[in-house]
Order: structure tokens, then sequence, then C-alpha cells
């Protein structure tokens, strides 16, 4: 496993990168995962809207915020501190061995000053003249307003708008999926896990903010942050669901790559046991696994091989549940790609998609470690409980949607004849 990047490069390539240890392998996936979210996302809303079917809105042009004093001070000092904590590892002044030894030296105040000061004041210089040209253009503005006639001046005054085509929100709506995602799968990991909230208090530190998040809680809260920022900006939300529903596969796909490649805990039940016949002539990695030199460093210390500061495995060895979500996601997207452009009642491809999930999810908690709970005398987990719900949900989805007239393209009237 490669709990950081450097452990990536040094293993496969041999370079001895001493700042990608400040980049863990999970949170290199996880951004990735958002940015493929966001490709499929402005590709989808482009040819929705082509088609007709998410019509552009019109949005009131604000005027900048005039940049101050202030700006240009605050954001030389966060320059100052990338630059410091940066070139205080890039430039060898501090060796890092990773795990806690990476965490003490970001929170410390260890680093290079000089390389610090440079990005600091460099940074400031820039931001001074892009303050002072920014002036320069208001100046010369108000002196043309106040030159040009009165019909001219009460035009200038009146607010202006600019048509905003879907593909334009894809940002937007992915910040909004990528905060609400963050912020509902610590909340759902806490609940899940309630003892984590005390370990975080007893001990606080950055690791127990970004390490155990779960899913189910990032979709949901995801959601509730995109749907309000459709509401905000006036875009149909069932189309917005479709829209997204192949690249939430995707990035879920992704995402569990990063779980696998950095050991993150999302692994199975121990895997002791042949596999059976039909399967013998696979990998035995993909039946039994052991996940050495994990991130979160649990098990046994291996007895070579270890990477400073982590150097564990599991023993007895588990199953690889990540790589089976893994090889599952990619094809329920590819699923949901291909049906796509072949489905045009809203909300059944999202509906398809929860019930895909769902099915995926159940299953692999089959085998999968989990915390759980006593449902009407049945041990079940949170993540079960999650999926049965977005199965039934989306099942009733496409069933009502099947029985639904399907809705009529919205249409942009056509200019009238000059």
């Amino acid at each position: 496993m490669y709990p950081t990047l450097y452990h990536a490069f040094h293993d496969l390539l041999g370079m001895d990168l001493q700042i990608l240890k400040l980049l863990n392998t999970f949170g290199f996936f996880v951004a990735l995962a958002f940015l493929a979210a966001a490709r499929c996302l402005a590709s989808e809303l482009g040819r929705r809207h082509a088609e007709g079917l998410i019509p552009s809105t019109r949005r009131r042009v604000e005027p900048p915020r005039a940049t101050t004093v202030f700006d240009v001070v605050l954001s030389g000092a966060v320059a100052f501190v990338l630059g410091f904590k940066f070139f205080g590892v890039a430039l060898g002044e501090h060796k890092l061995q990773g795990g806690a030894d990476t965490q003490r030296y970001l929170l410390s105040s260890q680093g290079h000053f000089w390389a610090g000061l440079l990005c600091g004041v460099a940074w400031m210089a820039y931001r001074l003249l892009e303050l002072r040209s920014s002036r320069a253009v208001t100046k010369a503005a108000a002196s043309k307003a106040a030159a040009g006639n009165t019909t001219a001046s009460r035009a200038a005054a009146e607010p202006e708008f600019v048509e905003v085509l879907p593909p334009d929100h894809t940002m937007g709506i992915t910040g909004a999926a990528a905060l609400g995602g963050l912020i509902g799968a610590k909340v759902f990991h806490w609940l899940e896990r309630p003892r984590t909230i005390l370990e975080f208090f007893e001990n606080p530190s950055f690791d127990a903010i970004t390490a155990g998040l779960t899913i189910y809680g990032g979709l949901i809260v995801g959601g509730l942050f995109v749907y309000g920022y459709c509401r905000r900006n006036k875009l149909p939300f069932a189309q917005m669901c479709d829209a997204n529903a192949p690249g939430l596969m995707l990035a879920y796909g992704i995402g569990r790559l990063g779980c696998q490649l950095s050991g993150d805990g999302d692994w199975g039940i121990p895997s002791v046991s042949e596999p059976p016949g039909v399967l013998a002539w696979l990998p035995s990695w993909l039946w039994s696994f052991d996940f050495p030199n994990n991130v979160i460093r649990q098990g046994v210390p291996m007895a070579e091989g270890g990477f400073p500061g982590y150097g564990t495995h599991l023993v007895p060895p588990v199953y690889p549940t990540p790589l089976y979500e893994v090889l599952a996601a990619f094809a329920i997207f590819g699923l949901l790609w291909y049906l796509r452009k072949r489905i045009q009642r809203p909300l059944m491809l999202f509906g398809i998609y929860l019930m895909l999930n769902g099915f995926e999810r159940f299953w692999i908690e089959q085998i999968r470690v989990n915390s759980t709970y006593d449902l009407f005398g049945v041990a079940v987990t949170q993540a079960e409980i999650i999926a049965v719900v977005l199965f039934v949900a989306g099942a009733a989805l496409v069933w009502t949607r099947l029985r639904a007239t399907p809705a009529a393209p919205v249409v942009a009237p056509k200019p009238a004849p000059e």
C-alpha cells in the first residue's frame, strides 16, 4: 500500500521526492474523483442543454469587490506559510518519516524561512500590481462615464445581465457537492462510530478530522447541498440528478481505488479459505490480501519491506472489498453512460443509479468489516440500512417514471425576424 504519493513514486519509479509525503494517496484520489465527476457533469449538461432539456438562465452582472490592502497582506501571509512549509521539505531541510511525523511537521514552526519570505513578498508584489491596475481601469471608466451624455449615463446605470449556460454551473455544483459531501461523510462516520468523537477531543489532530469518511453520508448531505444550489439558481433538479448519476458512480469507483491503494480500513472480513475452483485462476491477492503498509497502521509489524512510520500488515489477510467495489462501480458507470441518451423520462436514470448503487453496497457489506446495529433482533450495518432505502427509493422512481408521460423538451423561443 502507498500511504502517500511519496511512497508510490519511490516504490514504483525510484524517485525520492520528500515533498510528496505531504500528499496522502487517499486524498489525491478523492480530488481525482471530484474532477472526473465534474468532467462527466459538464459533458451531460452541455448535451442536455443542446437537446432542450435544461434551459439557460440569466444572471445579473455584479461589479467585483475592490481589492484592499488587507487582501494583499492576507494573501501574502498565506503564500509565506505555503512556501515556508513546502520548501522546508523540498530543499531537504526536514526529512519526513511519514505518519504522525508528517502531521507534526505541518503543525510545527519548522520550515524554510527565507523561501517562505520570498514567496510571500513576491505574491504581495503581484497583488499590488494587480490592485494598481484595477484602480487605473476603474478611474478611466469613471472619467468616461462623466464625460458621456445623460442618456448614456442612464443606460450605464441600468443593471446588466449575462446568459449562463448549464455547463457554467459545473464548478458551482461540484463545489456544493464537495462541501456537503465532506461534511456528511464525517458526520455519518461519527454516528456510526461515536467513540471517534471522544477520541478526537482526547487527541485532536488533522488526521482525526480527515480520516474516517462514510460515503453514504457524503451522498445524502452532498445531494441536499446540490438541491439548494439548484433552487438558488433556478435549475431543474430532476435533470440535474440524471446528469449527475453517471459521474457519481465514476467518482465512487475512483474514491474506492484510493481506499484500496492507501489501505484506509475499508477492507473485508478475514479470508483464509481457498477460492472456489472457478476462481482458482485469479491472482491470490484478489481473494486474500494483507494490506501491507496500510495508512491507518493496523495489524502487526511487517518482517521486512515496511515504510518508516507505517510498516504493518493484517494477519490474517482479508477480502480486498475496495477493489471489488472499484470493478462494480466502473461497470455500473459504463451502463449508466450507455443509458443516458436512451432514457428521456426525468429521474428515471437517477432511479436506476440508486437501485444499482444500493444493490452493490448491500451485498459487499456481507463480507466487509463495519459497525453493526441491532434492528429488531437482526445485526445490520448503517450502510446496509441506507442501501436498502436507496434501492427502494430508486425502484419507486423507476416505477413512477414508467407510468408518467415524458416531459417535452424546453425549446428556446426563436428570435423575431428583423
